[in-house]
């Protein structure tokens, strides 16, 4: 009996065996199917850009055309390399063709090595499987890869055009560069296509043109991305222009000054000229800063010439100052006597007063003041008036005695009913003193009043001055 116990217990360790066996075999017979099978994908791929440049982190395109065989799936795309891959992420693939697009980013390291470059990359699904591939992109130098055209500008010009070229099947987006020269340093934002070219303006600095003679110029882009300093040189050809101008500034009025100045604008050496022209009269009163080289007469006109050699932005002046101090002191005078003859001319009644040196037998101080009244018009009820100079007496045995004495006022007065026209007359006295006179004797104007039109006018004489001599 125990021996069918023991045989039992084999017999059932046995079967726990087998079974664990059976269950083994069956696992891994179905993973097998798994662990070796890969999404039934056709790939084709077309190259949009397979180039990166060295120095730049610009990405190498391709549009990926997958035709999914199997079922659809969720799949992701990457690289077990140094190379990012985009879309990042999963995307869906249905049955049939779809077309995606991938891009490459290579690490700096990748980017190091100049050539072909080929890596293998995986399409993950989430039920398929795995699809691996290769995919090879090329590597180039900057320098390699941008050409830029040379260029004329005028001297006119705000702006020089400068053709950029992309030599390789790249793409460069938003790369700054700094284009130098004599003209301009300006930075301008290049974005290129695959063997595309593009137009870039650069501003001409205006201020910089001043000095700079016709001719070829190099200018240096240079693009810095990563420190590398990447130089690319071209030329630039100033195209030759010939152009003057003068400008004038005038000052003052008496003594008039103004300035001529001569101006070289083009960008080649020339010849600038000043021409002056002045009529006979004001040429008399005309100096110049420096000799004019040549003068000519046309009628009442005389043209001063000068000359001088002047370079790109270089200039001469001259300068002309008239002084019309002593035609203006003429001018003066002859409307000062034009009026007073105006004046003379237009007035009804003309009051002069002169005055006389007198001898006299005890060498007393005397003087002959005469007063002549002139009508020019029929005036009526005419009175002369007259003051006698503080210090002197009236000599009342001579000459025309007046009409009325003001004592207190020392006025005299005579009277006339009426003048005609042309009509004058003279009043004259004579006037002493006791007391010696020395250096100038003054007497007041004399005044006259006078009826025309109902209207009563007033007008006066001349002052008159008597200079006696200093006696010791």
């Amino acid at each position: 009996m125990r021996a069918n116990v023991y045989i039992n217990k084999n017999l059932f360790k046995n079967m726990k065996k087998g079974v664990l066996f059976l269950i083994l075999l069956v696992f891994f017979t179905a993973l097998i199917p798994f662990t070796l099978a890969a999404p039934d994908l056709d790939i084709k791929k077309i190259d949009r850009g397979a180039v990166v440049v060295s120095e730049i982190n610009n990405p190498a395109v391709f549009d990926f055309l997958i035709t999914n065989n199997g079922q659809p799936d969720t799949f992701e795309i990457y690289s077990l390399v140094s190379v990012t891959l985009s879309p990042r992420g999963t995307f869906d693939l249905p049955k049939g063709t779809k077309e995606i697009e991938v891009t490459a980013y290579p690490s700096k390291d990748v980017r190091r090595q100049l050539g072909n470059f080929i890596f293998e990359y995986e399409i993950k699904g989430q039920t398929s499987g795995i699809f691996k591939d290769k995919l090879t992109i090329e590597i180039v130098n900057l320098k390699d890869t941008i050409e830029i055209g040379k260029t004329n500008v005028n001297i006119i010009d705000n702006e020089a055009r400068f053709t950029v070229k992309n030599l390789q099947n790249t793409h460069i987006d938003d790369l700054p560069v700094t284009f130098s020269s004599a003209f301009f340093e300006e930075t301008e934002i290049v974005s290129l296509k695959p063997y595309s070219q593009e137009t870039v303006l650069v501003k001409i600095d205006k201020s910089k043109l001043n000095n700079l003679s016709a001719g070829d110029y190099i200018v240096t882009a240079t693009a810095d991305p990563e420190n590398s300093k990447i130089k690319l040189e071209t030329t630039i050809k100033y195209l030759e222009s010939i152009s003057t101008a003068v400008s004038k500034t005038s000052s003052g009025i008496i003594i008039r000054k103004t300035s001529y100045t001569r101006t070289n604008d083009g960008n080649v050496p020339t010849t600038g000229s000043i021409n002056i022209g002045k009529d006979a009269v004001s040429r008399l009163f005309t100096t110049y800063s420096a000799e004019p080289l040549s003068s000519s007469r046309s009628g009442f006109l005389v043209r001063y010439i000068w000359e001088q050699q002047l370079a790109p932005g270089e200039s001469f002046s001259i300068t002309s100052t008239t002084n019309y101090t002593l035609p203006f002191i003429l001018l003066v005078l002859i409307v000062l006597i034009v009026v007073m003859i105006r004046i003379y001319s237009q007035a009804t009644l003309v009051l002069e007063k002169r005055v006389s040196f007198v001898k006299t037998k005890g060498d007393e101080f005397a003087l002959r003041v005469k007063i002549h009244v002139k009508s020019k018009k029929h005036i009526d009820n005419i009175q002369i008036i007259d003051k006698l100079p503080n210090g002197v007496v009236l000599y009342e045995k001579y000459g025309t005695m007046p009409d009325k004495i003001d004592k207190a006022a020392r006025r005299l007065f005579w009277n006339i009913n009426s003048l005609n026209a042309g009509e004058e007359r003279v009043f004259s006295y004579v006037i002493h003193s006791k007391i010696k006179i020395v250096g100038t004797f003054e007497l007041s104007p004399a005044t006259a009043l006078y009826e025309k039109d109902d209207k009563t006018y007033e007008v006066f004489s001349n002052k008159t001055f008597f200079v006696t001599e200093t006696r010791g």
